[in-house]
């Protein structure tokens, strides 16, 4: 009996439970529904509000563009056109930039620094003014990769800077040649290259494309998002070289402002750089019709620069911008330090701190904003409920924002260290490398070798067969070579058809039996293009660390001359000292 009653006490116990928790639920679900109406009405009587105000009392502020009206600038189109700027209670003017009416170059700087202009978009070479004391700060990194190239056209058959030589007439935008605008770019790529610039052939560029389509000139600096366009519309073909494959990796387009406008203003321009971004991200998953709207309504210098043009342009900005994986605006100290690395290593600049450089963007308080509203609408246990969800998300939010930006930094970093054509390592890589190996050779008397590889008569592949054909060709031996390494290896491409492939701990002679198996390796292998079997062969230059040597360019330049050696002596062989 007493089991009995006892089953039915736990019975009776469970249903009261059970009943007890519905009815929580429900009074919790009534709660949530209440706090929600109430709230949607706050929100909806705060917009309205807002909306008012938004009429009658705008700020007003300018941007200054550093070009002329195109997709580069369609950010700032959209959060005007879209309403993203008066939603925030600003009222934009946008400026475009290129030249004046006297033909002198528009300054960004110089606009936002005398305050014709609230706000700027211009490029990295803003911390140069930074470094010499202009109190400018960055909002937000629009581009994470530089537009910026040096660019020629296939017919004048050369696609490194070490090519260039001293007569090939150039047009660069190099110190005491040009405007007040310097191509730090172009100056650290020209630097890696180990050129001499005071013995270039080089004039002041017009900035006119029919230049370099005529022969007048046979490298001009350009934009990837721009010129090559235009290059392929005439019919010939573009050849870029980029700053990134000699390791220089700057950030793109960036939107700034000067420190007092910071202080005296900070909620302005918060509210500036927020819709900005907004209207970055409407822009760049609406292109067509961002397009549209800049041929309609912001007149682009002249009829080429037509609807297609812009698609084009938006396509490549994509690229530039990542933002499959960085979050629009994302500014990385460490990088800026790279940057400014380089920058001190040209002479530019000196120590600089960027602790004033960039901009932090404030935290709002969403609790402040609905703290009266929770106070009123709900009980003292779902407040500490609300909290311990708030954070929970917060915290989960923190957690995925965080392995978003470390996926971010290792593609960003691939991307710095990997050949984008053969996905093997680029020069940058391998000029770190070789330098790190030389140092080591000579501290603990190690030996290590060096090859040089070309591939023989490349241009009849890429005449007879296409450029793609060509780059399959590349991929092709990259593959082919890579199996007959070590990990230890450094495999590089160094630059159109050169590869370079770096051996510690290697003696020329175990150099030289590799040197062979890469080669006949490479003179059996066939590349499928079109169902077309495309032969071709290899030439190599090899050479071994000496005692004489005292740097690594000695070893480079004597593995680069016997590369040459092989080549006059029929190319498909082998050189050594």
């Amino acid at each position: 009996m007493h089991n009995i009653y006892t089953v039915k006490g736990l019975w009776v116990l469970r249903s009261f439970v059970v009943y007890t928790a519905r009815c929580c639920r429900q009074i919790f679900l009534a709660i949530v529904a209440f706090v929600m109406f109430f709230s949607l009405l706050a929100i909806c009587t705060r917009a309205i509000s807002s909306e008012v105000v938004a009429d009658s009392e705008l700020t007003p502020v300018t941007l200054q563009l550093q070009w002329y009206h195109q997709f580069q600038f369609a950010g700032y189109y959209a959060a005007k056109e879209k309403g993203f700027y008066k939603e925030a209670g600003l009222q934009v003017t946008i400026k475009n930039g290129g030249y004046d009416e006297t033909g002198h170059a528009v300054a960004p700087e110089a606009e936002v620094l005398f305050n014709r202009a609230q706000f700027g978009s211009t490029r990295t070479d803003l911390l140069i003014n930074y470094s010499q004391g202009l109190p400018f700060v960055v909002l937000a990194n629009i581009m994470q990769h530089s537009p910026y190239i040096f660019l020629t056209t296939d017919k004048f058959g050369f696609n490194r800077l070490e090519d260039i030589g001293s007569q090939r007439p150039i047009s660069l935008n190099l110190p005491n040649a040009g405007d007040d605008r310097m191509d730090a770019e172009a100056l650290a790529a020209l630097k890696v290259s180990k050129l001499d610039l005071s013995n270039l052939n080089n004039h002041f560029p017009t900035w006119d494309l029919s230049d370099l389509l005529l022969g007048h000139t046979q490298l001009i600096p350009a934009y990837s998002t721009d010129e090559p366009y235009f290059i392929e519309k005439s019919g010939q073909v573009p050849v870029a070289i980029e700053p990134i494959s000699y390791g220089i990796d700057f950030y793109g387009d960036l939107l700034f402002t000067r420190q007092k406008m910071l202080d005296d203003h900070p909620d302005i321009v918060e509210k500036f750089r927020a819709a900005s971004l907004k209207g970055w991200k409407y822009a760049m998953d609406n292109t067509e019709e961002i397009a549209t709207l800049i041929m309609n309504k912001y007149p682009t210098r002249g009829p080429h620069y037509d609807k297609d043009f812009l698609i084009y342009e938006a396509e490549q900005i994509k690229q530039l911008m990542y933002s499959d994986v960085v979050e629009i605006g994302y500014v990385n100290k460490e990088r800026w330090q790279r940057i400014a690395e380089i920058y001190q290593s040209l002479g530019l600049i000196e120590t600089v701190n960027l602790e004033g450089f960039l901009y932090q963007p404030a935290q709002h308080d969403l609790w402040g904003a609905y703290k009266q509203w929770i106070q009123l609408l709900i009980i003292p246990f779902l407040i500490a409920a609300g909290v311990i969800a708030y954070l929970f998300l917060l915290t989960m939010r923190l957690k995925k924002e965080i392995r978003k930006r470390k996926d971010a930094e290792k593609k960003l970093k691939i991307q710095a260290e990997q050949d984008s054509l053969t996905g093997i390592n680029n020069r940058y890589v391998f000029q770190k490398s070789l330098e790190q190996e030389f140092e080591r050779a000579r501290r603990y008397h190690h030996p290590f070798s060096l090859m040089i590889i070309d591939i023989d008569l490349f241009k009849k592949v890429n005449d007879e067969h296409g450029h793609q054909a060509g780059d399959e060709v590349l991929r092709s031996l990259a593959r082919v070579t890579q199996k007959l390494l070590r990990n230890t290896d450094v495999f590089a491409r160094y630059g159109g058809e050169e590869f370079v492939v770096l051996m510690p701990n290697t003696s020329i002679e175990e150099t030289l039996a590799l040197a062979q198996r890469i080669l006949s390796a490479n003179r059996q292998n066939a590349v499928l293009y079109n169902n077309i079997a495309i032969h071709y062969t290899i030439s190599i230059g090899v050479t071994e660390i000496l005692d004489s040597d005292t740097s690594a360019e000695e070893i480079f330049k004597r593995s680069d001359d016997l590369l040459y050696a092989a080549k006059d002596a029929g190319r498909d062989c082998i050189k050594t000292p």
